[in-house]
């Protein structure tokens, strides 16, 4: 892959789909776009969504792991 083509939802980090996510999001608010650059840019939208999504469970997985790796080795006691 080329620096100037952009990469794919599933390899942008969770910064940059949300980034292009925002940039969508006000292409498509500024009403110039045609209807089917409009449903284009929803459809890449929805992907960025569940990219975003995706990321955002698994983060939250391995908060719940290390919190609970961490209250087991102060003696058990949940706060």
């Amino acid at each position: 892959m080329s620096s100037k083509s952009k990469p794919r939802e599933g390899e942008l980090n969770f910064e940059g789909a949300m980034d292009r996510l925002e940039k969508i999001v006000e292409q498509m608010e500024s009403g110039k776009l045609p209807l089917g650059d409009l449903i284009v840019r929803y459809e890449e939208g929805m992907k960025l969504v569940k990219t975003c999504q995706g990321r955002l469970a698994k983060t939250g997985q391995k908060i719940e792991i290390i919190t609970r790796n961490s209250a087991g080795k102060a003696g058990g006691q949940k706060f």
